[in-house]
């Protein structure tokens, strides 16, 4: 089980410093290619922007990091706010740090320190949860089990990632790891009877 945390809804805050304005934002991610996602549109949302900085955090044992200092020197905003997520013991989350240039040079050292509190003052009004291990799984059945599997799905504390109707109904589930046997067990019995197939996700 992961000791970490991780936030149960997005975040945000704004500070002024040295007449540059700068908007921390920081939501839950449940990979790199979540997080990614995340980056991209929190920068189209904030096109006009001087600078769109973020870092994110994935994995149970936080072993998929990236940061990205967007157009600022080498080292002044991406790692201070990669830094900042993981002091606080986070994982499964990005950060999206836009700054407003407003005239004044921070020169390096304000520049780390305004990424870095920016990043922490989002995070003081963070709301966090531990980060339970999640697997994702495949599916394909027929309509008339696909309310069946969705509903056990759901009693286990899972969620649906996507669905798509074919001539048969293909699901993608993400659930805790613990629920993976019992879902499995409940799979094959419905397997048994003909015509559903599932796999593990990556």
């Amino acid at each position: 089980m992961s000791h970490w945390k991780t936030l149960s809804q997005p975040i945000e805050a704004k500070l002024n410093i040295r007449r540059s304005r700068f908007i921390a934002w920081i939501a839950p991610a449940s990979d790199a290619a979540e997080a990614a996602r995340l980056v991209q549109e929190r920068s189209q949302q904030f096109a006009d922007a001087t600078h769109n900085c973020y870092a994110w955090i994935t994995g149970w044992d936080r072993e998929n990091t990236h940061y990205n200092d967007a157009g600022e020197p080498a080292g002044t905003a991406g790692k201070p706010i990669f830094n900042a997520l993981m002091s606080a013991g986070l994982t499964n989350v990005v950060a999206v740090v836009t700054r407003y240039y407003g005239g004044v040079k921070l020169g390096v050292r304000g520049l780390i320190d305004a990424y870095f509190e920016s990043t922490q003052e989002a995070l003081k009004d963070a709301r966090t949860t531990a980060a339970i291990p999640m697997a994702r799984i495949w599916v394909k059945c027929d309509y008339g089990e696909s309310e069946s599997v969705e509903g056990f799905v759901l009693s286990l504390g899972g969620s649906v990632v996507d669905k798509v109707f074919h001539e048969q109904v293909e699901a993608t589930f993400c659930l805790p790891e613990s629920q993976l046997s019992a879902l499995r067990e409940n799979l094959d019995g419905l397997r048994h009877q003909g015509g559903l197939l599932y796999r593990l996700e990556e």
